[in-house]
C-alpha cells in the first residue's frame, strides 16, 4: 500500500538523480547568459522541490500548493526557451533588469507573440494537456481566495448543519490520502522540468555565421 512517505521519498529521490547527472548534462566549454537562466530554473526547482517536501510533512497544504504552482511556472519559462527570439540577447535584458520575461517575444504564424502567462501556460499545456487543470487550481492559493477557508474545516456535522474550524499553520487532521495528489502533480512537474532542463543546454549557443547562412538559404 503506497504511503505518503514513499510518495516524499520518490519526489526525494528525483532531486538526487538530476544532481547525479547535472554535471555530466550541464556543463560548457563556455557558459553563455543563456546556461546562467538554465542553472537558475535548476536551483530553483531544487529548492521548491525540498520546500514542498517540508511542507507536506508539516501538513501545510495551502503553502505546499503554492510551491507546485511556482513549479509549473518554471516548467512554463523552461519550456519557452526555444521560442525566444535573439535569445542571448533576450537573457542579457533580463538579467540586467531591462524587460520582464512576458515582454520577451516568439514569432507565431508571421506575427509577433508576447511571452505571457496565459501564452506560456497554453504552449506547455498543448503538450501536458493536465497541466492546465492543475495551474487553475493552484492559482486559488497564490492569491486570497475561500480555497484557503477549506483548509481550516477541522469537522462537519451534517445533523446539526455545523462547521468546526481551526486557525494554525497546520493543517486540519486529515487523511494523508488527501495528500497524493498534489504530491503526485509535483512529481509530475518536476519530472519534465529535469527532462527539459537537459535538452534545452544545448540551446544556449549563439548560432553561428554558418548557422546563420544555412537558415538564409
Amino acid at each position: 500500500m503506497t504511503t505518503l512517505k514513499d510518495h516524499l521519498t520518490a519526489i526525494k529521490r528525483q532531486e538526487r538523480e538530476f544532481l547525479k547527472t547535472a554535471t555530466h548534462d550541464l556543463t560548457a566549454g563556455s557558459m553563455y547568459l543563456t546556461h546562467m537562466f538554465i542553472l537558475g530554473a535548476a536551483q530553483r526547482t531544487l529548492s521548491q522541490s525540498l520546500g514542498f517536501r517540508k511542507m507536506i510533512e508539516g501538513r501545510n497544504f495551502p503553502s505546499a500548493t503554492i510551491l507546485l504552482r511556482t513549479q509549473i511556472d518554471t516548467a512554463m519559462r523552461i519550456n519557452a526557451l526555444p521560442l525566444i527570439q535573439d535569445r542571448e540577447n533576450s537573457m542579457k535584458r533580463l538579467m540586467a533588469n531591462e524587460v520582464q520575461f512576458d515582454r520577451l517575444t516568439t514569432l507565431e504564424n508571421g506575427k509577433q507573440e508576447r511571452l505571457t502567462d496565459a501564452y506560456l501556460r497554453k504552449h506547455l499545456s498543448g503538450q501536458y494537456p493536465w497541466i492546465d487543470k492543475v495551474y487553475t487550481e493552484t492559482s486559488d492559493f497564490v492569491h486570497l481566495s475561500f480555497r484557503h477557508l477549506w483548509t481550516a474545516i477541522a469537522k462537519v456535522d451534517d445533523n446539526t448543519r455545523t462547521a468546526h474550524f481551526m486557525l494554525s499553520g497546520v493543517d486540519a487532521k486529515r487523511p494523508e490520502e488527501n495528500y497524493f495528489e498534489v504530491c503526485e502533480a509535483f512529481f509530475e512537474v518536476s519530472k519534465i522540468i529535469y527532462q527539459m532542463l537537459r535538452s534545452s543546454w544545448g540551446l544556449a549557443r549563439p548560432p553561428s555565421q554558418e548557422d546563420v547562412q544555412n537558415a538564409a538559404t
